[in-house]
């Protein structure tokens, strides 16, 4: 994924103060809405500062092929994006 639209999609989440939800080819996460600004963009990859400074997450934007902003979800615990779409969230 290009670096001009993931910092598009960090700058929609901090504005919007949404979670921001990251597919990877290994994994998916999702960056708390708290967290989204603490988001450092480099040449090749991001730097995720999470869990109130506890973990680091590094992904490189090749490996990156869906960002989701969660403004719905925002707030209220984990998000049901990370499921998928159409998954049930109850």
């Amino acid at each position: 994924m290009r670096k001009e639209l993931i910092q598009k999609a960090i700058e929609e989440a901090t504005k919007e103060e949404a979670n921001l939800v990251i597919w990877d080819r290994r994994d998916t996460f999702t960056v708390e809405n708290g967290d989204v600004k603490d988001i450092e963009a480099e040449d090749d990859h991001l730097r995720v500062g999470m869990q109130e400074g506890k973990a680091t997450v590094f992904v490189e934007y090749d490996s990156i092929y869906k960002l989701v902003v969660d403004k719905e979800r925002a707030g209220k615990g984990r998000s049901g994006s990370r499921a998928g779409f159409g998954a049930s969230t109850g």
